[in-house]
């Protein structure tokens, strides 16, 4: 007959600090997974990128003489039509960058 030798192992916690050990260690090796990937924040980015850029299609348009009206400075193509389409395209953007799903596992 073959003698089986069997393995003691003795801890020094209890069972209330291993259970608390053990729930926090699968805490911190779960919250390594992040909720947006590489993806979502380029989008995010192009985005904001979009919404600035809209800002600065808005900006400027100053008159030359103070006594004089321009209209197209100010109600031009650019400031009414094309500035808010591309702001309101960066939101878009924004919102579907948000709700896209990571490619995380």
């Amino acid at each position: 007959m073959s003698k089986k030798k069997k393995k003691i192992i003795v801890s020094n916690t209890t069972s209330s600090e291993t259970s608390t050990s053990s729930r926090s260690a699968s805490y911190f090796q779960s919250s390594n997974n992040l909720l947006f990937g590489k993806e979502n924040y380029k989008w995010v980015f192009i985005g904001v990128a979009l919404v600035i850029l809209g800002m600065l299609l808005m900006i400027g348009g100053f008159n030359e003489n103070p006594n004089e009206w321009d209209e197209s400075g100010i109600y031009g193509f650019r400031r009414t039509v094309l500035a808010p389409a591309v702001i309101i395209a960066g939101l878009i953007v924004n919102a579907i960058a948000l709700f896209k799903k990571s490619d995380l596992s």
